[in-house]
């Protein structure tokens, strides 16, 4: 009988090695949220950045899309102001050859296309032709600017008459308004487009 009871006590765990496997127990599960957490709030950092930098690439293609689409001959700096930048590219003529078969522009077109740029620095929106380039929750904030840069300024200088060619670019501090109210810090973007 003795040696029976000696069995059933050597198969049983001990207080104190409860207390060790609670300990370090406790230190794995610890480790492990920590990771957890870090792991949460890369993803958010990230999905952040992400969704700034997608905001910046389909204000930028969009601008580009509906500038090559129009196939403008003109461009012009309307307004450079405190509140605004507004910036007109127009499609003046279109491409004939006439009797000898030489290529002309045909001017036959009573009322040119014009398309309409405008950066609203008061409201922090950037519209084409009256349409938001981003959604809702995105802020283009202090500092950010749409620019007319010529290309040869002694041939045509944008800053006083309208050009066959120039580049836009756009200097963008993006910022995203999350779900919970909390708004997170700017990023800057910077695209040219050249026409």
């Amino acid at each position: 009988m003795i040696s029976l009871k000696m069995k059933l006590n050597q198969k049983g765990v001990t207080l104190f090695e409860l207390l060790i496997s609670i300990i370090v127990g406790s230190i794995v599960i610890s480790m492990l949220m920590s990771i957890l957490a870090m792991s949460v709030k890369a993803k958010a950092t990230l999905d952040s950045t992400n969704k700034m930098l997608n905001e910046s690439y389909i204000i930028s293609e969009t601008i580009q899309h509906n500038i090559f689409n129009l196939g403008p001959q003109q461009i012009e700096l309307i307004e450079d102001s405190a509140t605004q930048t507004v910036i007109h590219i127009t499609h003046l003529y279109d491409i004939t050859t006439d009797t000898n078969n030489v290529i002309v522009r045909d001017y036959g077109a009573p009322n040119p296309i014009t398309d309409v740029l405008v950066y609203d620095k008061v409201t922090e929106e950037i519209t084409y032709n009256g349409v938001l380039l981003h959604s809702n929750n995105v802020n283009i904030t202090v500092g950010s600017s749409i620019e007319l840069i010529s290309i040869d300024s002694a041939t045509c200088d944008l800053a006083v008459e309208a050009c066959e060619e120039g580049i836009i670019k756009l200097t963008l501090f993006i910022s995203i308004e999350l779900d919970n109210g909390g708004i997170v810090n700017p990023r800057k973007f910077v695209t040219t487009i050249i026409i």
